[in-house]
């Protein structure tokens, strides 16, 4: 078989596989204040806010890990023994207290039931079934699709705010899945605000 006629067909299949790939993998979409341009976070406290309590204190320690090498930081929920929501009179007295120059506040806003269709790869056969046949035409490729996959796609923001005049120095969107485990997607999240802060400044 000739190079000429292997090498688009293995272009188009390569281009398909990438594709596939790439098709959960949501880019984080994102803001930063110009009143803040090169701002540093300084003392930064982290506050998860969901349902479970488990897996807010689990999100801030993960990141709060990820944050020191960079920045002083501590987790809200590990400051403060009130179960729940904090009131803002509490909230703004413990930032005081530990002197926090940046809060960081990550939640769900938005899920989406989706739908993707699974592919078993590639199927491969002669033009016709004689040796000349294999030699001159080489393999027509056609794609096999097996399934459809359903999934809840979650919508997460995180803000970034800077405690001295409260206003909002950084936003960030990024998408999870629920097929995969509570510590991949926040690890996820993590990275991708953590990349996005260091190419903002914030992070040195």
């Amino acid at each position: 078989m000739t190079n000429r006629i292997m090498a688009p067909l293995f272009a188009a299949a390569l281009a398909c596989v990438l594709s596939s790939c790439q098709m959960r993998s949501g880019k984080q979409q994102s803001w930063s204040n110009p009143e803040f341009k090169n701002h540093t976070l300084g003392k930064t406290m982290v506050l998860a806010m969901a349902d479970s309590e488990t897996l807010c204190r689990q999100y801030e320690a993960l990141f709060v890990n990820e944050l020191l090498a960079y920045v002083p930081a501590g987790s809200l929920h590990a400051s403060q023994d009130a179960v729940g929501k904090i009131e803002k009179e509490a909230l703004e007295a413990l930032l005081k207290e530990n002197q926090v120059k940046t809060l960081i506040m990550t939640h769900v806003i938005d899920g989406k039931n989706r739908d993707e269709l699974v592919g078993i790869g590639y199927t491969a056969s002669p033009y016709n079934n004689d040796y000349y046949g294999y030699y001159n035409f080489g393999y027509t490729l056609s794609a096999n699709t097996a399934t459809v996959s359903s999934y809840m796609e979650f919508f997460l923001e995180t803000n970034i705010y800077d405690v001295e005049s409260k206003k909002l120095v950084w936003s960030g969107r990024k998408s999870i899945f629920d097929d995969r485990s509570d510590l991949e997607n926040m690890g996820i999240i993590i990275k991708a605000v953590t990349r996005d802060l260091h190419r903002n400044g914030m992070l040195k």
